[in-house]
């Protein structure tokens, strides 16, 4: 069985009601008999509006040429989910990258049958590795703890993706692994999300628009 650990990347948001977006998915695969990373995954998502700000390229250190092969979302899940294979558990470092990857999976009308087996590790790393039992511990900090040299550079999805998992296989022994599947009130919470959001873009979008009508 193997461990897929990914790492999300997304589109700087600069105003309320915008809907976020994921800009780079990176992704090992650590065989869980040989404890190694066997096998990496990368791929750059092109926004709906196919636009990437100056400032989302900067802090994901996304280049020129990374921008020009990026791909939609649906072709860019199609490719990861033939990665990933059929017998894995799913992990990442905290909640969010399971929230954002269900969010706009339901938005593009994909099915979430593969989001299985998911572990967050932040929390049971962090209570391994401080005094304080921080399930909180920012990546950096934990690597910089637990005396993992990190890889890379920050904030970009196949790096902190390998980072994560050598943090992974140093703690793997004492680490539960649960299975597990994506709940209908997950699914819910997310649809309800994205409906409230977008009801907020629409409404701030009226009220640009009043205040243009009466300046």
């Amino acid at each position: 069985m193997n461990v897929i650990v990914y790492d999300l990347e997304l589109v700087k948001r600069f105003r309320k009601g915008q809907l976020s977006e994921i800009v780079e998915i990176g992704a090992c695969k650590i065989d869980l008999n040989s404890k190694r990373i066997v096998d990496q995954f990368q791929v750059y998502i092109s926004p709906k509006s196919g636009y990437v700000s100056k400032s989302t390229r900067k802090f994901i250190k996304m280049k020129k040429e990374d921008l020009d092969k990026a791909i939609p979302f649906k072709k860019g899940m199609q490719q990861f989910t033939q990665w990933i294979g059929d017998n894995y558990y799913l992990c990442s470092w905290g909640k969010d990258d399971k929230s954002h990857i269900i969010n706009q999976c339901i938005r593009n009308k994909i099915k979430l049958d593969w989001f299985k087996n998911y572990n967050d590790i932040q929390k049971q790393i962090g209570k391994i590795i401080t005094t304080n039992n921080n399930s909180q511990l920012g990546l950096k900090n934990a690597l910089s703890i637990a005396e993992v040299d990190p890889i890379g550079k920050a904030h970009r999805g196949i790096d902190d993706a390998i980072n994560t998992a050598h943090l992974l296989i140093k703690f793997i022994d004492q680490i539960k692994l649960d299975k597990n599947i994506v709940t209908k009130k997950e699914i819910f919470q997310q649809s309800k999300k994205i409906k409230e959001t977008i009801q907020l873009n629409k409404a701030l979008k009226v009220n640009d628009k009043n205040k243009t009508t009466t300046s």
